[in-house]
């Protein structure tokens, strides 16, 4: 069947009720909702399934279709952004276009939030079932189009994992652009003296090509690779464009050292008067305003700290080549890519007013022992107490400073446990008669040969002590004494010269700002979203953006490399084949409707809709991101967007009112929200109230569009119209919107709308917008529940008769 033929049929859907296990069937009378679903006009055939998403579940769809001649299918189970490619796979092998398929949410947005509650379960599932499916009478299939991809890739960070992708992306042949915001690359491994599993030198790097051994970071080929171009001292200031054919505008920050000069011969160095803590060492020592942080630092070559060099010139005087200019600026540069990697890594969590961290000189984090465990660090590998500069005799360490703590951050930082137990191995090899003990909840150790550590530290003599540190004291000799609550509950003491703290993992410096520029999402924890943590986690939201290392969460070297060459492959099936394909699901414009006022091409935030030469715009397909703005924006509804126009939003805002706004007798006359949320926050933050159970109020009913931008007063008005006693439009966090200022745009539309409500007599305060990230679940969850209860305490009036009469 034809694309014609597909859309010219009258609509014969399927709908296909999900038990999954008993995570919906626990909640929901799916038999129930099976009977219902066929008695709604256009269904041909309705049916449940234990679990659709399966192989057998699969199978039955694409049977059905063909066995009842299906050309709509609405799948009634998890979220879309779960399962949704899923099955928009299975109906294509089944003949139909990918986009003739509607999900219908009833697990994260129905069953979890009514655990057990059937009677209130199945009356939501219903409305959204009977959404879901007069949406679908209205869908049509959707093309693709084919554009030539640019061979080139943009790599974000110069860790681990970024120089790892950058080389293997350029031996494949493709131009790499690897930037990194420091003057260095190597990222934090540069700072340590040996990493787990194997205990080797944090610099040491896999082979190359045909290499056949490892070899020093600063010996790598990426220094003089034909493909790699390394801009250290450059950040991304942004990025325009769309997949496979972006535009990098990159802004270039003066090193002052030209490094095809530079000989590293040091006599700069030697002769500048400033001297400032040494941040690579944690100020552990001092460096110079000019100087080269470590041996193995790459590019090898001096660079100056405008930040603290006086211009006195001595440098200049002293340098035998004529490598340093102090009048150097920045600059920006653009380049073409057609794909960018994101590898900006991770900070360890400041600890600064915890357990005497940034108070005491003897209180440390684990980067700064692992400083001094470098046999090329500032103490030569001996571990000594600051300030006493003597070795310790008795060393404790607190784990999970900064992480699994609801107050600050509440995931587990994944390798502190194995830093711990490695370097209490460490001190004890070096002080056999020091004593260590590890304070802890519980010691956790996930990698590949990381239970040796455990074993190995305890045969050593490293106690273990389960318990939280409640405080900390100095004593007159300068000795700490640490209050310990043990897992008994019981009060100890110990007295240590040295306290090391096991911060946690934190997002990287300018996360928030990187996102924003690349229009991505952050998850929970303030790390960069994956497009799907199991089906896509090396991908994003944003096409031909993906993610490596830590930047997406706590990781160590090991499984940091493993993801920076799935990216690799990523990349390379995008990129190799020279063409992309990309589904036509964007905006569109009516010629014969517009009125060439050019609201759409003033509103939309990507540049992707220009004027021909007779006064009408057009739109860019592979720059158009499908955010509908343009549509909301346009004054005669000539600008839709593919997949949610208008004609399809409407019914479903309807039918999730309708034809009652309640099924159940004793539900009359109560109020009926809906909930427009956006689909990348607001309506990811309530899959998470649903994954954690947090339950709102039943009759606040969510419908899903691509941003709270592409909300008009047309949708608001319907709601209100068919029965909706409140409305809610919810968004992603002001600063966060994934379209740039879609949010902002629909907040200035929806303040105009609350006027129009007040002159309507209908009332300003029954409309109203939230924000919400998708890490806000609980956030979310109050919000709603707020304002069905201010909905709840208005007086409910018969308010869809009188905007019959008022709205037209």
């Amino acid at each position: 069947m034809n694309k014609d033929e597909q859309s010219e049929k009258q609509p014969r859907i399927g709908v296909f009720i999900c038990r999954c296990g008993l995570n919906i069937a626990k909640s929901v009378d799916t038999a129930a909702l099976v009977e219902f679903a066929k008695t709604l006009p256009g269904v041909v055939y309705s049916e449940e399934n234990e679990f659709t998403c399966s192989e057998v579940g699969q199978q039955s769809i694409k049977e059905k279709i063909k066995e009842h001649n299906i050309n709509r299918v609405v799948v009634a189970s998890c979220s879309p952004r779960l399962h949704e490619p899923t099955f928009q796979r299975v109906v294509e092998e089944a003949g139909l276009n990918k986009f003739l398929f509607e999900m219908a949410n009833i697990r994260e947005q129905c069953s979890w939030i009514y655990l057990g509650q059937i009677e209130r379960a199945t009356e939501k599932a219903k409305h959204i079932v009977n959404a879901a499916v007069e949406r679908a009478k209205t869908l049509e299939p959707i093309d693709k189009m084919k554009m030539t991809a640019n061979p080139s890739v943009l790599v974000v960070g110069g860790g681990p994992s970024g120089v790892e992708a950058a080389t293997r992306l350029g031996d494949l042949g493709l131009d790499v652009y690897l930037i990194e915001r420091t003057p260095f690359i190597g990222g934090k491994a540069l700072q340590l003296g040996s990493v787990f599993p194997t205990d080797d030198c944090g610099t040491c790097i896999s082979p190359c090509q045909n290499d056949l051994h490892r070899r020093c970071f600063y010996r790598s080929p990426i220094s003089h690779h034909p493909y790699v171009n390394i801009l250290t001292s450059t950040e991304l200031k942004k990025l325009d464009g769309h997949v496979g054919k972006y535009i990098a505008t990159l802004t270039i920050n003066p090193r002052f050292v030209n490094m095809e000069l530079c000989m590293a011969c040091g006599k700069c160095a030697e002769v500048c008067p400033v001297k400032v803590p040494n941040e690579f060492n944690l100020g552990l020592d001092e460096r110079k305003a000019i100087y080269l942080p470590s041996n193995q630092a790459m590019p090898r070559a001096y660079v100056i700290d405008p930040q603290s060099c006086t211009k006195c010139g001595q440098c200049i005087e002293a340098c035998p080549v004529d490598a340093i200019n102090l009048e150097e600026k920045p600059r920006e540069v653009t380049i073409d890519v057609g794909a960018v990697v994101v590898a900006t890594g991770f900070e360890t969590f400041d600890a600064t007013g915890m357990f005497g961290f940034g108070e005491y000189e003897n209180v440390i984090n684990q980067l700064k022992l692992a400083r001094m465990l470098d046999m090329s660090g500032p103490t030569q590998g001996k571990v000594l107490v600051p300030g006493e500069w003597a070795p310790p005799k008795r060393v404790a360490m607190i784990q999970c400073v900064g992480s699994r703590d609801p107050k600050i951050n509440e995931y587990c930082s994944k390798i502190c446990c194995a830093i711990a137990l490695k370097h209490s191995i460490a001190i004890k090899q070096q002080l056999p008669e020091s004593e260590v003990v590890i304070i802890h909840k519980d010691i956790r150790l996930s990698g590949k040969d990381y239970e040796d550590y455990y074993y190995k530290a305890e045969s050593l003599g490293v106690k273990l002590l389960r318990g939280e540190v409640e405080e900390v004291s100095k004593l007159q000799d300068g000795h700490l004494k640490l209050n310990i609550r043990d897992e008994f509950g019981d009060l100890r003491y110990a007295d240590v010269d040295l306290l090391v703290l096991s911060t946690g993992v934190v997002q990287s410096k300018g996360t928030g700002e990187l996102a924003h520029k690349l229009g991505l999402s952050l998850s929970q924890d303030q790390f960069f979203m994956e497009r799907h943590p199991k089906l896509a986690p090396l991908d994003t939201a944003v096409d031909g953006v993906y993610l490596c290392g830590a930047c997406q969460g706590p990781k160590d070297i090991q499984e940091s490399i493993t993801q920076a060459q799935g990216t690799v492959s990523r990349v390379a099936a995008l990129l190799l084949k020279g063409e992309i394909e990309i589904d036509l699901a964007k905006a569109q414009v009516d010629a014969e409707v517009c009125i060439g006022c050019g609201a759409c091409v003033s509103a939309c935030p990507y540049k992707a809709i220009t004027w021909l030469p007779f006064g009408l715009p057009e739109v860019i397909e592979a720059a158009c991101k499908g955010c509908g703005i343009c549509a909301a924006t346009c004054p005669v509804g000539a600008m839709q967007l593919r997949h949610f126009k208008d004609d399809q939003i409407i019914p479903k805002i309807k039918a999730i009112l309708g034809p009652e706004k309640w099924l159940s007798e004793d539900k009359k006359g109560e109020p009926v929200i809906v909930c427009l949320a956006c689909q990348w926050c607001s309506y990811a933050a309530a899959d998470a109230a649903g994954s954690m159970k947090l339950e709102y109020p039943e009759n606040v009913r969510i419908i899903l569009v691509p941003c709270t931008g592409r909300v008009d007063a047309l949708h608001v008005f319907t709601a209100f119209k068919h029965g909706a006693n409140g409305v809610i439009v919810a968004g992603c966090l002001p600063d966060q919107c994934h379209y740039i200022d879609g949010n902002f745009k629909a907040e200035t539309r929806i303040e105009a709308m609350k006027k129009a409500l007040d002159v309507l007599g209908v009332g300003g305060e029954r409309l109203e917008m939230i924000f919400a990230a998708a890490c806000m679940p609980i956030e979310f969850t109050e919000m709603v529940t707020e304002f069905a209860k201010k909905i709840q305490r208005l007086k409910i009036e018969k308010v869809e008769e009188d905007l019959k009469l008022k709205i037209k």
